[in-house]
């Protein structure tokens, strides 16, 4: 394997310090991961809002901006793109329904993805992601 490959089916594992001044780091290690696996540019727009929305709810919520870590992994496997978002921050409150509570975020995140489960643990909160894609057409 040369410097910079990414090997393809292998998945990847990202993991950044929950700050917001990251998300811009976030994006474009997750967008060189889409790109080689030739994932669609719509799918690809579509999987960094949703991965930007749940760093961000991390950051806000999980850690209230203080110190803490954000893992993000993804892998593609067929046509559908595997993805878990991790935080061990506070956990999440599922009672919270208004914006001003929370909540908006993930409801975007819902229409943007097949399928979407939310597991507390007992440190933090672990968000899996499938995401059916589309590959990129080649010329």
């Amino acid at each position: 394997m040369r410097e910079g490959e990414i090997l393809q089916g292998e998945g990847i594992k990202i993991i950044v310090p929950s700050s917001l001044k990251n998300l811009s780091l976030i994006r474009a290690l997750v967008k060189t991961y889409l790109i080689a696996e030739s994932v669609s540019k719509k799918d690809i727009l579509r999987l960094l809002t949703v991965i930007d929305e749940l760093a961000t709810n991390a950051i806000e919520h999980g850690y209230s901006y203080r110190n803490g870590e954000i893992s993000i992994f993804m892998i593609k496997e067929g046509n559908f793109m595997k993805i878990t978002v991790e935080d061990f921050g506070a956990g999440f409150n599922s009672s919270k329904k208004s914006k001003d509570e929370g909540g908006m975020g993930l409801d975007i995140v819902r229409g943007l993805v097949d399928n979407l489960e939310i597991k507390s643990k007992k440190v933090g909160t672990k968000f899996e992601i499938l995401k059916e894609i589309e590959e990129e057409t080649k010329l």
